[in-house]
């Protein structure tokens, strides 16, 4: 069940951070876009980062899958699924510029 779920909680999870992270932005480019903006590269760094996070993701999901169901590697799953939702949660997290403003 481990794999299942992160399957399914990990991206309605990640996309509960970008909405968050949407409510705070002011419209503008993502927040790792500043150092990209000089040269225009914007669309490119934000492909390259969550290009990183989905397949790094992925490629934990699927570890998921490879070890095996033993009782005793419970707990390494359970941790391997965890760490796969951090990675895929952090990517709203990078993208979006978490500073509020109160004016």
């Amino acid at each position: 069940m481990t794999p299942l779920f992160t399957l399914v909680a990990a991206p309605v999870l990640a996309c509960f951070a970008g909405v968050l992270g949407s409510l705070g932005d002011k419209n503008g480019p993502p927040a790792l876009c500043e150092e990209a903006m000089a040269e225009n590269m914007c669309e490119e760094a934000s492909l390259g980062v969550i290009g990183g996070h989905v397949v790094i993701s992925s490629a934990m999901w699927l570890l998921l899958w490879v070890i095996p169901w033993w009782r005793g590697l419970r707990t390494v799953r359970v941790l391997l699924a965890v760490a796969a939702t951090v990675v895929l949660v952090l990517l709203p997290v990078r993208m979006f510029n978490w500073s509020f403003s109160y004016t």
